[in-house]
């Protein structure tokens, strides 16, 4: 049996995805060819009870993944037509398991192995690329460590069904393991995306969000024809910010993000440290000086571009980071380094060259 080993891409390329919102819980609490496998068609054997579900697509990236990855996986495959697995991992033993695993689960699971880390956001590329191409209308992005309810699945696609066509990405309720704390959203109060006001939103007062600023990649539910529309991942950030980048183009494109509370999905959060100052509670992410580096990078070239058109979200953000840079200094280990990190990293996002942008979709002939 494999043993646990965390997710952790950073020893490589980056790591799990969901950190760089930290803020937004803690603000407010009191070119190698990949290998191809198992290239099955929309659809085929996918028991689905949702009218036109059946062109839905979930894309997941694997890292060195364990036993748990199974419970996850089984979680959602009959939620969807279709798997497509992107494998980022780099010990043979490991990829042999997955390998074992995508052929056990028949055609509907689709295994690309790229032999090494590639990095989160081009390794997502890469399953959404051949999502496209297999003619999805609808893509599921999920962390290889999350799973998903069993009816959430069709609670957003029912809920879609229900929106106006400018609501192009639907978020779930994260249910974060180990966690007692409810899930709460960055929002554009009245749908006023032009202000730098923002409001962190729960579901005790409505069942559905409107007007989120942005949701993390994993559980969300995304037209196709955004991908087709805006761009695909932007690989240069390597895995800090992806999908806050992603989100903010699609409000710059006129698209909306919605949040539904009865579809949930079960998120881990990694090393997260619980602390107590002046009686107030406060998480401590514990990620290393080189991930801090990356992370205050992206984020700051996201300030760059979005403060014109979203300063809502950048103010939030902003304040978002003092609140980190404080736990840093208050609680956390190699305090010096990673607060050196955070800096250089300020300077280049904020006066450094320019990061490349976003690949487009280009349909394979």
């Amino acid at each position: 049996m494999l043993q646990p080993e965390s997710y952790d891409q950073d020893a490589d390329a980056g790591t799990d995805p969901v950190q760089r919102h930290a803020g937004l819980e803690s603000y407010v609490d009191d070119e190698s060819k990949p290998n191809v496998t198992n290239k099955g068609r929309i659809g085929e054997n996918g028991p689905m009870s949702v009218d036109n579900a059946n062109n839905l697509v979930a894309v997941t990236v694997t890292y060195n993944v364990d036993n748990r990855f199974e419970t996850a996986l089984g979680s959602y495959l009959n939620q969807v037509a279709r798997v497509i697995i992107v494998d980022n991992s780099s010990d043979p033993q490991r990829r042999e398991w997955l390998a074992a695993l995508a052929g056990s689960a028949g055609e509907r699971v689709s295994l690309i192995q790229n032999g090494q880390n590639l990095g989160l956001g081009r390794a997502q590329n890469i399953g959404i690329r051949a999502a496209l191409d297999s003619g999805a209308e609808w893509l599921l992005m999920m962390d290889d460590d999350s799973r998903a309810a069993p009816d959430m699945v069709s609670t957003l696609v029912q809920t879609a069904h229900r929106q106006e066509a400018n609501v192009a990405i639907l978020a779930p309720r994260y249910d974060e393991q180990g966690v007692k704390r409810e899930a709460r959203y960055v929002t554009a109060p009245e749908g006023r995306y032009n202000t730098p006001r923002f409001a962190i939103r729960d579901f005790s007062k409505a069942s559905t969000l409107s007007h989120l600023y942005m949701a993390i990649s994993s559980g969300s539910l995304i037209r196709a024809s955004l991908f087709r529309e805006i761009g695909l991942i932007r690989e240069s950030f390597t895995i800090d910010y992806l999908d806050v980048d992603f989100c903010l183009r699609a409000l710059r494109r006129g698209y909306r993000i919605i949040a539904v509370d009865d579809a949930v999905l079960y998120h881990q959060l990694g090393a997260q440290t619980e602390h107590r100052f002046f009686g107030r509670r406060f998480w401590a992410w514990n990620h290393p000086a080189s991930r801090r580096y990356t992370i205050y990078r992206n984020r700051t070239r996201i300030w760059r571009e979005n403060l014109f058109t979203l300063p809502g979200f950048v103010f939030y953000d902003m304040l978002a980071s003092l609140h980190d840079l404080f736990r840093i200094l208050m609680f956390e280990q190699s305090k010096t380094a990673k607060l050196w990190a955070a800096l250089k990293g300020i300077g280049v996002g904020l006066l450094g060259g320019g990061l490349p942008g976003y690949p487009v979709y280009k349909r394979n002939s």
